[in-house]
């Protein structure tokens, strides 16, 4: 599994445009590590979207591989702009102590406010993603993760936040894992 992130960086050099070639999400708890590569997709999809390609790790060595595909929409005609996003997500992976594969796609999407404006604006998002057991395969039957961050941008091309995560893994024999039940640091940069 670790030997797919070099892939996962590869891709989103490669798959970025030239406004913003690529971003870098990186977060930590005393238990968990998440990092993330995300692509504006902008030219593939009209209003805008975005790719991810991402691992999650934890301190019990459980290990996912995540990949996203969003739209995303910009409202700016109200006093606190606010961005909608809706999409797809991919897991894969292990749960260690349960001897388990992780595999499964997801729906979900997201709610971004901008609370503040001008120099150094603050954001506050929430978002979720949920997988019935159709989608899942392995010893999977479903995910759900869900998950909300306070941004602030501490100049134009990186940003830090605190945020929480739930992700829970329920496997065949109807037994649910907590891979995630944290607060977090994390800082976002875009190149």
């Amino acid at each position: 599994m670790r030997k797919l992130l070099p892939v996962a960086v590869a891709v989103g050099l490669i798959s970025g445009n030239q406004a913003h070639a690529f971003g870098l999400d990186l977060s930590f708890s005393d238990e968990t590590a998440n990092l993330e590569v995300l692509s504006p997709i902008s030219s593939l999809i009209e209003n805008g979207g975005q790719a991810t390609l991402g691992i999650f790790y934890n301190d019990l060595n459980d290990v996912v591989i995540h990949g996203k595909l969003i739209a995303v929409g910009t409202q700016t005609n109200t006093r606190l702009p606010y961005k909608l996003s809706f999409g797809a997500k991919i897991y894969g992976g292990e749960i260690k102590e349960a001897n388990a594969d992780v595999g499964a796609i997801a729906i979900g999407g997201a709610f971004d406010i901008s609370l503040t404006e001008g120099y150094n604006p603050i954001d506050l998002a929430v978002e979720g993603y949920f997988t019935p057991g159709i989608t899942t395969f392995g010893d999977t039957e479903s995910i759900l993760e869900i998950g909300a961050r306070f941004t602030i941008e501490v100049v134009p091309q990186a940003k830090a936040y605190i945020g929480y995560r739930l992700m829970e893994v329920e496997d065949q024999r109807n037994f649910t894992w907590e891979l995630d039940d944290n607060i977090h640091f994390g800082i976002r940069l875009e190149f």
